[in-house]
């Protein structure tokens, strides 16, 4: 990120009268500056004071407000996924246990059914939840009900593992409505600060156009000294926080300087600690994707015994399955970054074809399992953008095209040029994207009432079209008779923008 300079504009070489006594002043009364101005801020001093006194209390008190919401919203998005990974592993361990009967995978059940009840009461505990707590409580209390009537005839095993699965089915459901409700507070501190920006920027178009009444050598002074508060305004307001913020002038000045430096630096650790708690998150499920990709490996290896042909390849399509999960971790943290700066993603020559055929190759097990036709014409075109980016868009594009198809069904692929862009259009034959769903069909971890059959976490195509979006194209859903189309726009290597 980068902010723009909070400093006082240079001098400049006037030669008007105004200018000529603007300078004799100076020179001549270097000290009385207050005095000479005195008539000047009477009439400036209510409205300009009164508004950057008010915004710098709002300022200091939206800070510690803010960063509390950061928190609990952060607190609120790990407990969340914390709640869904531990139903996860709750449902796995009773799968287990119904085929082996190893009563030490009932002992791992109960730490963790434990730790999730932990964290079912720390999720009510938050105070944005409110609104959720009931819900997460009722699911802890029905499932309390259900392993207390396994413990008590272990022929409830079917009840215990039927309540299981749907609290899990729900724990989706409570990440989208914890996301929604983060979104609310992040809106809701993003309008404060924008209303604290308006307030300073009207104060001072109020105070510029009474000076404008007044001598020219107070106006040319004021004028010069009050672009600093602007330029430092505009930059909070745009969530420009690099750059240290530094007034010069009088003491008043830059001691509003300082306060807004201060804010400046407080945005820019809440910010930082979003970002930390978002690797975190990512960090936190690359253990049990782990644990996945160990598992399946070692039935690949014949461990636990040898496999049929059929066996082998469905442990090797869970081993890619883990590895693409894996790769999605990362695509997040990528996509985290990409939010805040556009120069992360090192443009490179790429052939969009090419990269087509490569991620058709990779999905190719997954249309045959639906015996799926893949048709369409693929124009030698080489666009720029970060390969791994370029080939996140285009494997979300297809995998969703896939997940929506019907058995036997068309997937029509098309890569094109338009002007200075390369046109890649993926169309499908499946349900399609209702009307009152096209727009939040981008948003993260949305999923309609038509895509809850379908596994998945609604990711791909936020990311695709973030991905796209960073690399100076874009990313859109057309109108379709059936099926969905979806259309991306790269720029293309060797034209001028």
């Amino acid at each position: 990120m980068s902010c723009v300079p909070a400093t006082v504009a240079k001098p400049q070489h006037f030669y008007g009268i105004d200018a000529w006594l603007s300078i004799a002043v100076m020179n001549l009364y270097p000290r009385s500056f207050v005095r000479l101005m005195l008539v000047a801020w009477v009439v400036m001093a209510l409205p300009l004071f009164v508004a950057i006194a008010y915004s710098s209390v709002s300022a200091t008190r939206l800070a510690p407000r803010s960063q509390e919401s950061m928190q609990q919203a952060a607190e609120a998005t790990r407990l969340g996924w914390e709640l869904d990974e531990d139903l996860r592993q709750m449902e796995r361990i009773l799968r287990q246990y119904e085929v082996l009967r190893d009563m030490t995978q009932i002992d791992d059940y109960v730490v963790m059914r434990r730790e999730w009840l932990h964290n079912c009461e720390a999720f009510a505990q938050v105070p944005m939840l409110a609104t959720l707590a009931d819900r997460v409580r009722a699911m802890a209390a029905s499932e309390t009900a259900a392993y207390r009537a396994f413990e008590k005839d272990p022929r409830q095993l079917g009840e215990l593992q039927r309540v299981v699965s749907a609290h899990f089915a729900q724990a989706t459901e409570i990440i989208v409505a914890v996301r929604g409700i983060t979104e609310s507070v992040r809106q809701s501190f993003s309008a404060e600060t924008e209303a604290l920006q308006q307030r300073l920027v009207i104060a001072v178009a109020l105070a510029l156009g009474v000076a404008g009444v007044l001598l020219w050598v107070g106006q040319r002074i004021l004028g010069q000294l009050l672009k600093g508060v602007e330029r430092a305004v505009i930059a909070l307001g745009n969530n420009l926080l690099e750059r240290r913020i530094k007034l010069r002038g009088p003491d008043d000045l830059r001691w509003i300087g300082r306060r807004l430096d201060w804010l400046r630096k407080r945005m820019l650790t809440l910010e930082e600690e979003r970002t930390r708690t978002l690797r975190h998150i990512s960090h936190e499920l690359k253990t049990p994707l782990a644990a996945l990709r160990e598992g399946s490996s070692l039935l690949s290896e014949g461990v636990a015994g040898p496999l049929s042909p059929r066996q082998e390849k469905i442990a090797a399509i869970m081993q890619g399955n883990a590895l693409r999960l894996q790769e999605l971790i990362d695509g997040l943290l990528k996509l985290q970054q990409a939010e805040h700066s556009h120069d992360l993603i090192e443009p490179l020559a790429i052939r969009l074809d090419d990269l087509i055929q490569d991620a058709l190759e990779t999905q190719k097990l997954a249309a045959r399992d639906k015996r799926l036709r893949i048709t369409g014409t693929l124009a030698p075109l080489t666009v720029m953008g970060g390969r791994e980016e370029t080939l996140t868009i285009v494997n979300n594009l297809i995998s969703n095209a896939i997940k929506f198809s019907p058995p036997r069904g068309t997937i029509r692929l098309s890569l094109t040029r338009d002007n200075k862009s390369a046109i890649l259009d993926v169309t499908d034959e499946g349900p399609g994207v209702p009307e009152t769903d096209r727009k939040n069909i981008f948003e993260p971890f949305y999923r309609g009432p038509e895509t809850k059959s379908v596994a998945g976490y609604g990711l791909g195509l936020a990311i695709a079209r973030e991905f796209a979006i960073a690399q100076h194209g874009s990313l859109e859903l057309l109108p379709e008779e059936k099926g969905a189309h979806f259309r991306a726009s790269l720029p293309l290597a060797g034209v001028a923008k």
